[in-house]
């Protein structure tokens, strides 16, 4: 694993709490009484912040890029849990119950994160103990996103999957499709992998995607040109259930 790089002179970097679920509601005092205690580092693509089985000792922050957060299944290949978009949290699972880490998680492309070691942590806790009611908030949203994407991948078939994954991985945040093309840096076996379908029929969805004019398949990414035309099917869906 390389050394990650530290921010310069190791001084707090200003946080983006506004983005930062955890932080949602929380007191001023609270939210500069974190970042006094977090330590900032670059971590480059595709660099591994831990791995399968590694000691927890921090909890980590994103502040900006991707991180997928990955396990092994019995026969030793990857599953791809989660991705991690900027302003989540991630690693804190482990690091509370204070047992080793039982997924893997990796930089998706070049990232900026904030790390805060399990006793500072704590202290915070104890400190602010609304704090505590945050935390149980962020699990609680991520067993629902896990829940969503198990219902996902028995309801839906893969072409619907395909769609609604790129939805949820364009860096948009108001909900409206992007009016320029986009680019989503991730891999069709990535892809495959958070769908929960084989790579032979994922590269057969965007295919037809790509054939349509809807994206353009390029190495390491896609490039999402014509986003409004992904959400139009799944828009007419949630209306006719209404």
């Amino acid at each position: 694993m390389s050394r990650p790089i530290e921010t310069a002179c190791g001084c707090p970097r200003p946080w983006p709490t506004a983005r930062l679920q955890l932080l949602s509601g929380m007191s001023q005092q609270a939210t500069h009484k974190l970042s006094a205690m977090m330590r900032t580092t670059k971590r480059r693509r595709g660099e591994w912040i831990f791995v399968l089985g590694d000691s927890a000792d921090s909890i980590y922050l994103l502040q900006e890029g991707r991180m997928k957060i990955t396990a092994l299944n019995e026969d030793g290949h990857e599953v791809l849990h989660e991705i991690i978009g900027p302003g989540e949290i991630f690693g804190d699972t482990s690091t509370i119950l204070g047992m080793p880490r039982t997924t893997s998680a990796q930089a998706l492309e070049d990232s900026l994160l904030a790390e805060i070691c399990r006793r500072d942590f704590e202290s915070l806790l104890n400190m602010f103990p609304e704090l505590s009611l945050q935390l149980l908030k962020s699990v609680g949203l991520r067993l629902k996103r896990a829940e969503a994407q198990l219902v996902n991948v028995i309801c839906n078939d893969v072409s619907r999957r395909v769609r609604e994954a790129l939805i949820e991985l364009m860096p948009v945040r108001s909900g409206a499709a992007p009016a320029r093309p986009v680019t989503i840096k991730i891999t069709q076996q990535d892809l495959a992998n958070l769908i929960g379908a084989s790579r032979q029929k994922t590269w057969q969805a965007l295919k037809e995607l790509e054939d349509s004019g809807v994206l353009r398949l390029m190495y390491g990414g896609i490039l999402v040109m014509a986003a409004h035309r992904l959400q139009q099917p799944v828009l007419t869906r949630m209306r006719l259930k209404q």
